[in-house]
């Protein structure tokens, strides 16, 4: 009896561990069939650009801690959208769960991006956005408002004589109009005083190269704004170089060691800081969620902070710039 019982027990255990080792096969399956396949398409991989290396590293945080297989593709210059258009051609092909792609243009790639969802391919954008809704998700700085928080941090310094110049990044790009628009509408009023739009093509010596010439035949230019990391550190450079520091104000978008430099020293007054980190990180989130037909948000706000020399080293801000 002692025997049979004993015998019982142990055909009991056995079964138990073999349905507990039969679970855990089953669970590494399951992840195994599961893991999301992505690629994402950033606008450049310019290990120069703070902002395109944190996003990217924000990236492959998210698809370590979530299981997916990454790839990234990424142009060596940003204004190059037809290197991004080749890139979308190849992504297509793999045949991925999901891209997320930061469109370099608003209206011209919209054919090309379309293709993704065409092909059954899940469509998440990151950054920028298309001029057809079909993407799953975006997600991104909300431009319009970082450019009503730049304006109204130009507005500030308006004086009776004030006279404007903005230097942009990729005409058509929808960062590029978003921000110019927010802008706009944090001057209310004195936007009238915008006397000169550039466009640098996203180059840190285009940017320079501008504003420096724009100085040699505009010398009652007493303020100037960049629109994206390229344009404000161009700008900065050029200002700093002609002995503009303090004299002219220069407020613009994004951050990096040289635009912290140029802050402390009194070449910038104030800066639009997006989170980066954030925004890839989300992304990659957002497209493991559609791989896997879970619900996602349409949009998702990334965050933004405005930092000047009075806030620069408090708290999160000090984080947010010196995560490099």
């Amino acid at each position: 009896m002692r025997k049979d019982w004993k015998r019982r027990a142990l055909l009991a255990v056995l079964a138990a561990c073999g349905s507990i080792l039969s679970v855990s096969a089953g669970i590494g399956q399951y992840r195994k069939q599961g893991k999301a396949e992505i690629v994402f398409i950033p606008k450049v991989y310019d290990e120069d650009n703070d902002f395109w290396m944190d996003t990217i590293h924000g990236a492959r945080s998210a698809a370590k801690e979530f299981q997916a297989e990454l790839t990234v593709f990424a142009p060596e210059v940003e204004s190059d959208y037809l290197t991004q258009i080749a890139y979308i051609e190849k992504a297509i092909a793999q045949k991925p769960d999901v891209i997320a792609i930061s469109p370099i243009l608003y209206s011209d790639m919209t054919e090309e991006i379309e293709k993704i969802t065409e092909a059954g391919i899940g469509l998440v954008l990151i950054d920028s956005r298309i001029d057809k809704d079909i993407e799953a998700c975006y997600i991104g700085t909300d431009n319009i408002n970082a450019g009503i928080a730049l304006g109204q941090e130009m507005a500030q310094f308006v004086e009776d004589d004030t006279k404007i110049a903005v230097v942009a990044h990729v005409k058509g790009a929808s960062t590029a109009i978003e921000r110019e628009e927010g802008m706009r509408q944090g001057l209310g009023g004195s936007q009238r005083r915008i006397e000169e739009i550039m466009y640098c093509n996203s180059d840190y010596g285009k940017a320079y190269e501008l504003t420096k010439e724009m100085f040699g035949r505009r010398a009652d230019i007493n303020m100037v704004a960049g629109l994206n990391l390229y344009s404000i550190i161009g700008a900065a450079r050029a200002v700093d170089e002609l002995g503009l520091g303090g004299k002219v104000k220069v407020i613009g978008f994004d951050n990096d060691k040289k635009g912290i430099q140029y802050m402390e020293e009194g070449i910038i007054d104030a800066l639009v800081v997006q989170k980066p980190f954030n925004m890839g990180y989300l992304g990659i989130e957002a497209a493991v969620r559609v791989a896997h037909g879970e619900p996602v948000e349409k949009v998702i706000d990334s965050g933004m902070e405005v930092i000047t020399a009075d806030n620069i080293y408090t708290g999160e801000n000090e984080k947010l710039l010196f995560s490099f």
